[in-house]
């Protein structure tokens, strides 16, 4: 990894960026997560991969708005970033897109 003074500015660090589908709502916390099936990150095969093996993802809400929880559902697709980088166990979702829905096969 390089360093300097740009390395650890973001966009220069491995800032890792994904788009992905809602799995599961089911937060024992209530705190507003979910589970987020990565596409070409996580094996879209649930036999190898589970809902429940998936990380927990977290929502960034506005600050005007900190104690509203998201309402995305499941099958929604979500993007975001990973707190964590490469590492890919911090997803956090900035975004839903609007009417993009996938159906498990």
């Amino acid at each position: 990894m390089e360093s300097g003074p740009l390395s650890h500015q973001l966009g220069f660090d491995g800032f890792v960026w994904f788009i992905g589908v809602v799995e599961s709502l089911g937060d024992p916390m209530k705190v507003g997560r979910c589970k987020v099936r990565i596409f070409g990150w996580h094996d879209k095969n649930t036999d190898s991969l589970s809902t429940e093996e998936l990380p927990w993802a977290y929502a960034l809400v506005p600050v005007t708005h900190a104690g509203a929880l998201p309402n995305y559902k499941v099958g929604d697709w979500v993007m975001g970033f990973f707190l964590d980088s490469r590492l890919g166990q911090q997803p956090i979702i900035f975004g839903v897109l609007p009417a993009v829905v996938q159906t498990q096969t």
